[in-house]
């Protein structure tokens, strides 16, 4: 049904590929982050992630698909499912010949503030990620609670006179720190490369109160900055006086947060090592095929009963 290579995944028979790796003539692109737009001539994808697509690559033609709205494409029907990663983070379901194939890109299971709740499918084959697929993944803590610490930091910085700032990155956690520090009645300054993606958040009716752009003016005590963690080396961030720092990342679970901030609370927009194997529980398929994620996580999936590889390079995947 498929084929993967240095360019990605393809369907047999069909210049059609799923998250190209490489600038193709025609591609599903599952979500906004920098890492899945290519500059490919015609991509498929939720009218958020082309809002996306059209800031951060040059986006030639786009074929807009809501959740739940059918696209026959020659002998294959595709259908888009909310994925929980990011606004308009989709995953992918192909029928051929009553043999459906699932595509996940990044996808969540726990509830967001900013991003649609993920719809999970039955289908016959499952291509899904797995960022988080090791035992020492497990995130314990409920989203309040992480919403809770991260509240808790910054009241402590502004209790003792630090600026608090926000490390989080510019599309997806830093609009989710956007929403829980606003609602939470913060006065928050936003990095204008967020603001900026934040705008397409609010014209699909994410509303932010509190937050304004930041234009690199002295942070008062009372306020809290949403910073990108790759630009830490700028002198921009180096001039910020007594300011304590806070890495939002589900890495922090397993002690990998930013090393150079303060703390590090794992708010993530992956599903942890429990949720991925629920996810695929509840998908329940005849074979899993695994992507850029720990190597050993199929080998768990076949304990658990399923057939399960890692996606390799140079392989064909025929309906079976």
């Amino acid at each position: 049904m498929f084929s993967y290579d240095s360019t990605g995944i393809k369907l047999i028979n069909h210049d059609f590929w799923l998250d190209a790796h490489r600038k193709v003539e025609f591609s599903f692109v599952s979500h906004g982050h920098s890492d899945h737009l290519k500059n490919h001539d015609k991509i498929i994808a939720t009218p958020p992630t082309i809002q996306f697509h059209a800031m951060r690559a040059r986006q030639k033609a786009a074929i807009p698909l809501t959740f739940g709205q059918p696209l026959a494409m020659d002998d294959y029907t595709l259908e888009l499912y909310p994925a929980g990663h990011i606004l308009g983070s989709a995953m992918i379901r192909i029928v051929k010949d009553g043999i459906s194939l699932l595509y996940t890109g990044d996808f969540k299971l726990r509830e967001s503030r900013t991003a649609e709740t993920i719809q999970i499918p039955q289908s016959d084959i499952l291509i899904m990620e797995s960022t988080f697929g090791d035992p020492s993944y497990v995130n314990k803590a409920s989203p309040e609670r992480l919403e809770h610490e991260l509240l808790f930091f910054v009241d402590e910085c502004i209790k003792y006179g630090k600026r608090a700032v926000v490390l989080a990155y510019n599309l997806g956690k830093a609009q989710e720190a956007m929403k829980i520090l606003g609602d939470a009645r913060m006065d928050v300054k936003v990095h204008p490369s967020a603001w900026e993606l934040a705008k397409v958040y609010s014209h699909f009716g994410i509303t932010f109160h509190n937050c304004s752009p930041w234009d690199g003016d002295p942070l008062n005590t009372g306020q809290v900055l949403i910073y990108p963690p790759h630009l830490c080396r700028n002198r921009a961030f180096h001039s910020i006086p007594l300011k304590r720092t806070v890495f939002l990342s589900g890495w922090a679970l397993n002690n990998g947060g930013n090393s150079s901030a303060d703390h590090s609370i794992p708010i993530s927009d992956h599903a942890d090592f429990e949720d991925l194997l629920q996810f695929v529980q509840k998908v329940n398929p005849q074979k899993v095929y695994t992507t850029h994620g720990f190597e050993q996580f199929p080998a768990t999936l076949r304990s658990c009963g399923f057939d399960a590889q890692l996606l390799k390079t140079s392989d064909q995947f025929p309906l079976f």
